[in-house]
C-alpha cells in the first residue's frame, strides 16, 4: 500500500470512494498578498491569526532572517530522533513548531484510534521536549484529528478531522499562546468531495498547502490556497509543476517561502515516500525542478514537517525505525 494511503488507513480503514474534484480550476498565477503587505504598527491588533507580528515565540515571520548557524550550501547531517517523550511506541507524524523551536505540535496515533494532536515544550533547543499534552479541544465531536500545521506565531492551526468515513481540513485559532485553541470550523474554502490531507503553511501563513486525492485509487497531489489582504483564504488550486504520476504529501518551507521540501513517492527516490525539494525565484513564480534530499531518505516513508528560521534544521517524520517517529536533521557548518 502506498505510504500516504497507509497513514490515513491507520485511522480510516473504510474510507469511502471519493467523487471527482469539485470547484478546483486550473493553476493560475496569483498575486500573493503577504501578511505584512500594507500594514503598519497601528494595524497589529487587527491582523488575522498567523499574521500577527507578536508571536511570543522568538523571531517574527517578517523580521530580518536569522544568521544561520550552519552552511546553507551543505547537505544535512545524519537525522536524529527527537529525544524525550515526544517519540513513543505509537505512531508520530507531522511535526510543526513555533519560531523559537521551543513548542512543537504533532500527531500521535495509538493502535487503530483516529489520532490525536499533541503539544510539547522545552526550555531550550539543546534540551528534549517534555511530556506532550493533548489539544483535546480540537478533537471534540470528531473520531480523530491528524496532521497539524501550526503558524509560527502559534495562533493558527490547520489539521485533518475524521468523522466516520469522512475526512476534512479543519482550522482553529487563539488570541495568545497562553490560551487554548478555539473557534474550530471545517475549512470549507478547500474541502470538497475529494479527500484532503496534510495541510501545511508558509512561514507568513499567506499560503495554505494540502494534498488532494480525487479518488481512492488516484494519487495525491499538492494544492494551495492563498490568503488575501483581509485574511480570507481562496479556493485551492493545483501546484502542477510539482506533480508527478505518484503521490505527494507533506510540505515544509524556508523562512522566505522560496524553498519547499515535500514528500513524494515519485520515481528517483529510495522507495515509499521520500523528501524532495524545489525552489522558486519569487513568491508568485512557479517552482523549478524537484530533486531528492538523498541524505534524509530511506526505503521507508519520510514526510517533511517544518524548517527552522535559519534554514539549518529540518524536522520531519520517518518510518525508518518501524512505526513513525519524529526526527531532526541539521546542515553541516
Amino acid at each position: 500500500m502506498p505510504a500516504v494511503q497507509r497513514l490515513l488507513s491507520l485511522a480510516l480503514p473504510t474510507l469511502a470512494a471519493c467523487n471527482a474534484l469539485v470547484g478546483f480550476g486550473e493553476l493560475e498565477k496569483v498575486t500573493v498578498v503577504r501578511a505584512d503587505a500594507g500594514d503598519d504598527e497601528d494595524d497589529e491588533d487587527d491582523a488575522p491569526p498567523g499574521a500577527s507580528p507578536d508571536d511570543g515565540g522568538g523571531a517574527t515571520p517578517d523580521a530580518p532572517p536569522a544568521q544561520p548557524s550552519c552552511d546553507p550550501t551543505k547537505p544535512f547531517e545524519a537525522p536524529v530522533a527527537l529525544a524525550g517523550p515526544v517519540n513513543s511506541a505509537a505512531f508520530e507524524v507531522a511535526p510543526t513548531l513555533m519560531t523559537n523551536e521551543l513548542t512543537i505540535v504533532f500527531q500521535r496515533t495509538v493502535g487503530s484510534d483516529g489520532g490525536s494532536v499533541l503539544r510539547a515544550t522545552r526550555a531550550s533547543v539543546d534540551e528534549p521536549f517534555g511530556e506532550p499534552v493533548e489539544l483535546a479541544g480540537l478533537a471534540q465531536g470528531l473520531d480523530g484529528v491528524q496532521q497539524p500545521a501550526m503558524s509560527v506565531d502559534g495562533l493558527l492551526v490547520f489539521f485533518v478531522g475524521l468523522d466516520g468515513p469522512n475526512s476534512a481540513i479543519y482550522t482553529a485559532s487563539r488570541a495568545s499562546t497562553s490560551a487554548e485553541f478555539g473557534n474550530r470550523r471545517a475549512f470549507v474554502e478547500v474541502n470538497s468531495s475529494a479527500s484532503e490531507s496534510f495541510p501545511g503553511l508558509t512561514p507568513d501563513a499567506a499560503e495554505m498547502w494540502l494534498s488532494v486525492q480525487p479518488g481512492v485509487s488516484s494519487p495525491r497531489h499538492l494544492f494551495r490556497s492563498v490568503r488575501d489582504k483581509i485574511g480570507g483564504y481562496g479556493p485551492a488550486v493545483a501546484v502542477s509543476e510539482l506533480a508527478s504520476s505518484k503521490s505527494e504529501a507533506g510540505v515544509a518551507f524556508s523562512a522566505d517561502g522560496l524553498t519547499i521540501f515535500f514528500g513524494s513517492e515519485r520515481d528517483g527516490g529510495k522507495g515509499d515516500s521520500d523528501i524532495w525539494t524545489a525552489s522558486r525565484t519569487t513568491l508568485t513564480a512557479a517552482f523549478g525542478p524537484a530533486t531528492p534530499v538523498v541524505e534524509l531518505n530511506t526505503a521507508r516513508g519520510e514526510y517533511p514537517g517544518w524548517v527552522s528560521a535559519d534554514g539549518c534544521r529540518l524536522y520531519f517524520a520517518s518510518e525508518r525505525q518501524g512505526d513513525g517517529d519524529l526526527f531532526v536533521a541539521t546542515r553541516g557548518r
